[in-house]
């Protein structure tokens, strides 16, 4: 009997097929793509939180992606400065990106196609530079495709440690850009992000814009077609040392609809 057993664990070992080369090389590129980033721990931090935002092979498989973006500025002392309602649409394969808002009663159309961006102000086209163009639609893919983009190339990524953040234990890793260095970069800004311990996704980030700091924190989520996305976030102007001076703006997104 014992030598029946050993005989039948031999035959499913052997019936057990060997990957073949298209499933070790698909896993040798599923393992790759985070690669780039050097530090380690930084590494399996944004490998958790990508795979909790829906998994790197789910965000690429999008073609089309819609939402709503309504936002206000606030003053320092809380008063109102100004209004946004926006519809944001991005395509990929040709990429076709439109940002369509209304500042305050005026309408305003950003577009990039064909590699070129416009600026239309209520139907009539304005002449701005390409550059001030890009930064803006760029600075609105940058945000919602977090934490995906945190694999574009050029960047230099490394783990600051653990935080507490609004009375919670975060993980704090850092992103470097330079646009003097990589095209793909429009900016050469340093951002902080703070991840949850538990599940890794991205509850705020940090980042000096000129001659202040701002930290956005992530305050409710909505999961569409499998990818974790922000519903609501404030914008708190801070010090250096990070203690919030005041209320900036107020983002609520809205309406995602997306197509595979």
């Amino acid at each position: 009997m014992k030598y029946s057993f050993l005989l039948l664990a031999i035959l499913l070992i052997g019936c057990t097929s060997p990957p073949s080369e298209a499933e070790e090389q698909e896993k040798s590129e599923k393992e790759d793509v985070f690669s780039i980033i050097e530090d380690q721990k930084a590494r399996e931090i944004i490998r958790s939180s990508i795979e909790y935002a829906g998994g790197m092979e789910n965000w690429k498989s999008i073609k089309q992606l819609t939402y709503t973006k309504d936002f206000s500025l606030l003053l320092e002392s809380g008063e109102l400065e100004k209004e946004f309602k926006q519809k944001h649409d991005y395509r990929w394969n040709p990429e076709v990106i439109d940002i369509l808002s209304e500042e305050n009663g005026v309408m305003i159309q950003t577009r990039l196609e064909n590699g070129q961006y416009t600026r239309n102000v209520d139907n009539e086209e304005i002449q701005m530079e390409q550059e001030s163009l890009a930064k803006a639609v760029n600075t609105s893919v940058y945000v919602i495709s977090m934490p995906f983009k945190f694999l574009d190339p050029g960047a230099v990524i490394k783990y600051l440690g653990e935080e507490t953040l609004n009375d919670k234990k975060v993980e704090v890793v850092q992103i470097s850009y330079n646009s003097d260095l990589n095209e793909n970069h429009s900016t050469s800004d340093v951002w902080r992000y703070y991840f949850d311990q538990e599940d890794s996704k991205i509850v705020a980030n940090w980042v000096q814009t000129g001659d202040h700091f701002s930290r956005i924190e992530n305050i409710t989520y909505e999961r569409v077609g499998g990818i974790l996305f922000n519903k609501e976030r404030k914008s708190f102007r801070v010090d250096s040392l990070g203690n919030k001076l005041f209320l900036r703006a107020h983002y609520f997104y809205d309406n995602y609809e997306l197509s595979k």
